[in-house]
């Protein structure tokens, strides 16, 4: 065993209990939690914590499965999309609140192609409601079409809240390059099959191919990485909202950066 892989074995307890202590905080803030739902950045902070914390039990349920990159990687872009959100916290929000009457309409013309039945009351929300939110998820092409007066594509939106801004994009703007890179990347491998994914997960003996658990490094790296996502998730959450918890937050995160320098020395 490599000194890197004798030293993440050594710290994967420590970062367990540093995990336990950030969960335990974290779950003590959706508690009972007061918010407005015409404020939809705190809307959205507290679905996104809410998924996080529920990421991270199960990176820590998983662990030695490699499955437990999958989820570290989902945290990634959970937290960058929370991030970008919060860039410009009177619109994207609610865009990411909206898009759920695309889904909505998407449902629905299934349904309709299918010949299943759409009572005229829900076809009449999700039509108002896109007259009132849809525009901003035209494509490019559909808005061309809307200026020519030409029919618009069979399915004029965007197949995301995103509306055409890739996770790149977004990683970048929000300072995120790094994380992207070393981990966001490698990560989406092993979502997409990749043979680099493979080549990490296989081992021979003799004639046989043997399928190998989760290194302790990269398990120390789905940790820490879910350990970082819910911590800055939980920092937005509770200055946007005022929960009144950014000091134990704040004592939890100096402390567990102690930790890792002395893991380090």
């Amino acid at each position: 065993m490599s000194n890197v892989e004798e030293r993440a074995e050594r710290n994967l307890p420590g970062l367990r209990q540093w995990v336990n202590r950030l969960t335990t905080l974290a779950n003590e803030m959706i508690a009972n939690i007061q918010y407005s739902e015409e404020d939809h950045l705190g809307f959205m902070a507290l679905c996104f914590l809410s998924k996080q914390i529920d990421h991270m039990q199960s990176i820590v349920t998983l662990i030695p499965r490699r499955d437990a990159i999958l989820v570290a990687r989902s945290m990634i872009e959970g937290l960058l999309q929370l991030l970008w959100a919060a860039r410009e916290p009177t619109t994207r929000p609610l865009q990411w609140r909206a898009f759920a009457y695309v889904h909505d309409w998407r449902v629905m013309q299934t349904k309709m192609t299918r010949g299943e039945t759409v009572t005229p009351e829900c076809h009449s929300v999700i039509d108002n409601a896109l007259q009132k939110y849809g525009d901003q998820f035209l494509t490019k092409k559909a808005r061309e079409a809307r200026t020519q007066q030409t029919p618009l594509p069979p399915d004029p939106y965007y197949d995301n809240w995103r509306c055409g801004f890739q996770l790149r994009q977004i990683c970048e703007s929000v300072g995120g390059a790094d994380l992207y890179r070393s981990l966001y990347e490698p990560f989406s491998d092993w979502q997409h099959w990749g043979v680099r994914g493979f080549g990490e997960a296989i081992g021979r003996q003799g004639h046989r191919v043997v399928y190998l658990s989760l290194s302790s490094s990269d398990s120390a790296a789905a940790l820490a990485c879910g350990f970082q996502c819910l911590l800055q998730t939980a920092e937005l959450t509770d200055k946007h909202l005022s929960i009144g918890l950014a000091s134990k937050i704040s004592d939890l995160h100096k402390e567990y950066i102690a930790w890792h320098q002395a893991q380090r020395n």
